[in-house]
């Protein structure tokens, strides 16, 4: 008995002193209790994650297929030399100026050559007079002839006076032969003159646009090296592409080309393929191929030298609703906010470009997808959003 009783007063102990304390400690204890809550309460909430999101849209149509790039080029374009040596002695038009084949451009000194040409035109009438001469006298000499044949027959005119008359005859005969050689001579120098003199006035081979007057000026010296005039049909351009020899199966004849070009952002143009070569440049392996612009129907927009981005569309979608394409995650899905929340959803993507991918299934328009900051947000999580610049 004395053991237990001894256990009991140790097992006692903590109890009573627990008791007896209580009064002292409980109003202490209860302040110190308070103040922690309290501090807790004044602390500020944790900030809520911040992600980037960007808007659901949909695109009138999205294509897909071989993009390269191009240099725009007149349909038609001849630079025009001289074939003569010749100062300039009139510039009849300027850079920009629309003109009709056959129109003269620019003419030279011809002074020269004039005075050439009138005189072999001189020389021809010259000629041609003594033709006519030439042709009197044998008409003359065949009639001598032919009297003095008549008159030898009836014994009134011998052997001797005839011959005369042949040979007089003969003579007359060479003579018209040789004025009328003249004649065809005299005319074709005059001919050859008149094609030189022509060639001081140059013309236009086709027509189209003066694109460069090569700052040629009145009285400058040229001859037959000398660029003139830089003349380009512009009212349809083309567009020459080099395709890699392994995407050769892709092109086709009549494929639709979309063409954009920095200095004209936002704006979009269309052509054709028109020709596809028949073979392979060997020293790059590729294949190249044509694309006609209708420049008319762009109000002559484009211009020849344009550096222009092309598409050569193989497949188009349309109307589908696009993504940035950062906003995909590696299994597939995107992350969409929906009543301040972030949710996860399965899509399936379809053709990508300009940095934008179709999507269909479990998106609408309007909505918010995250393209940055979610990598580390669960599910369900309450995010703060700002949408990004387009």
């Amino acid at each position: 008995m004395p053991m237990k009783f001894a256990k009991l007063k140790v097992y006692l102990l903590p109890a009573l002193l627990a008791v007896a304390l209580s009064p002292l400690c409980g109003p202490a204890a209860a302040a110190w209790f308070g103040s922690r809550a309290e501090a807790r309460a004044k602390q500020p909430a944790a900030p809520l994650p911040r992600v980037e999101v960007a808007v659901v849209k949909r695109l009138s149509s999205v294509q897909q297929g071989i993009n390269t790039t191009s240099t725009l080029q007149a349909l038609e374009e001849v630079i025009l030399n001289p074939k003569v040596t010749g100062r300039i002695d009139n510039i009849v038009v300027a850079k920009g100026d629309l003109v009709e084949a056959g129109d003269t451009l620019v003419v030279l000194d011809s002074r020269n050559q004039e005075a050439e040409y009138n005189s072999m035109q001189a020389q021809v009438a010259v000629s041609k007079a003594e033709l006519s001469q030439s042709a009197v006298t044998l008409a003359d000499a065949k009639r001598e002839l032919e009297r003095y044949g008549r008159l030898r027959k009836s014994g009134y005119a011998t052997q001797q006076e005839y011959d005369t008359r042949s040979t007089t005859y003969q003579a007359a005969v060479a003579a018209n032969a040789k004025a009328a050689a003249q004649v065809k001579q005299a005319q074709a120098n005059l001919d050859a003159q008149a094609v030189l003199l022509s060639e001081y006035q140059l013309k236009a081979p086709i027509k189209g646009v003066i694109l460069d007057d090569y700052d040629l000026t009145l009285g400058a010296l040229v001859k037959d090296a000398t660029n003139v005039l830089r003349i380009g049909r512009v009212d349809r351009l083309k567009a020459r592409v080099d395709i890699p020899e392994r995407d050769m199966g892709r092109l086709r004849l009549g494929m639709d080309a979309v063409l954009t070009f920095e200095s004209l952002s936002g704006q979009t143009f269309y052509g054709t393929v028109t020709l596809i070569d028949p073979y392979i440049n060997t020293s790059t392996r590729t294949i190249g191929a044509e694309i006609t612009v209708d420049n008319q129907a762009t109000g002559f927009k484009l211009r020849p030298g344009m550096f222009a981005r092309v598409l050569l569309v193989e497949t188009s979608e349309e109307n589908p609703l696009v993504i940035p394409s950062e906003a995909l995650r590696a299994d597939g899905s995107v992350m969409v906010i929906r009543d301040g929340r972030a949710a996860i959803q399965k899509v399936v993507t379809g053709a990508a470009t300009g940095g934008m991918v179709t999507v269909s299934g479990g998106l609408q328009i309007g909505e918010d997808v995250v393209v940055s900051g979610g990598n580390n947000v669960a599910e369900g999580t309450e995010v703060e959003f700002v949408i990004t610049a387009e």
